[in-house]
């Protein structure tokens, strides 16, 4: 299992408005819990921190779909799961194809047919998300393209997202729960599990363990009724901590 070196506060410990921001974001998947309940930490800087964050994300002046392709992008290179998986959903929810998604993980940019503006965004994104100035060449070609404020926002946008990124690899900072798997092959029906963790656990027809979630918190209770099973039936996988590649280079 991951060991976060700053582990996240559970959420009854959280400001309300934090809490209220978790509420309104379910949709970003249960790593959201472990990001939240690490600024928690420090509220004033969580304030200022997911502020920074809505302006980029709902105010801002890019076209969105370039916004996504910027993420995912800025995600791929710095090899953050939790932040490529949360975005990779936020660019269908826009249309971008699936295929254009895909190309943003790729080590070679050029294998996908970019517009001009879309091909600046990614080459600048690769120099910017590991700190690299761009080349007058690139800001001469980006400034043909884009607004003042749009440079400037782009410019932030990677730079709030590799911040993102590297904070959460940085603290080693759960993409999310543990996967959980059950050998129903194996299973006994000792009903230690279900006993120990029922908001995990629980019984079918048959009296064979089923599953309410597949992918929980990882809570003690969780660990205690995995290491109970006699039969060694339930198998805990830990969350990612890497994208489907090393950062790339």
């Amino acid at each position: 299992m991951v060991t976060p070196r700053i582990a996240p506060l559970p959420p009854d410990t959280w400001p309300p408005a934090l809490r209220e921001l978790l509420d309104s974001s379910r949709r970003d998947g249960p790593g959201r819990e472990n990001l939240f309940g690490t600024l928690a930490h420090h509220p004033p800087l969580a304030e200022a921190w997911l502020h920074l964050a809505h302006v980029l994300t709902h105010q801002g002046l890019l076209e969105p779909h370039l916004r996504e392709l910027a993420m995912l992008r800025t995600a791929r290179r710095l090899g953050s799961p939790y932040v490529r998986a949360r975005h990779e959903g936020h660019a269908r929810d826009i249309g971008v194809a699936q295929a254009a998604i895909a190309a943003t993980a790729a080590a070679d940019l050029d294998a996908y047919d970019w517009s001009a503006r879309e091909s600046a965004t990614l080459r600048a994104v690769d120099l910017l998300a590991v700190g690299t100035a761009l080349p007058a060449p690139l800001w001469h070609e980006l400034s043909g393209v884009f607004s003042t404020p749009q440079l400037l926002e782009l410019l932030v946008l990677v730079g709030q997202c590799a911040m993102v990124c590297t904070t959460l690899n940085t603290l080693h900072t759960p993409s999310g729960g543990p996967t959980v798997r059950v050998d129903p092959a194996r299973c006994c029906s000792a009903g230690q599990c279900v006993s120990t963790a029922p908001e995990v656990f629980a019984h079918d027809e048959d009296g064979l363990v089923t599953l309410v979630a597949e992918r929980p918190a990882a809570t003690d209770r969780l660990r205690l009724a995995a290491a109970l099973c006699p039969s060694g039936a339930i198998q805990l996988t830990a969350p990612a901590t890497t994208t489907e590649g090393a950062p790339l280079s």
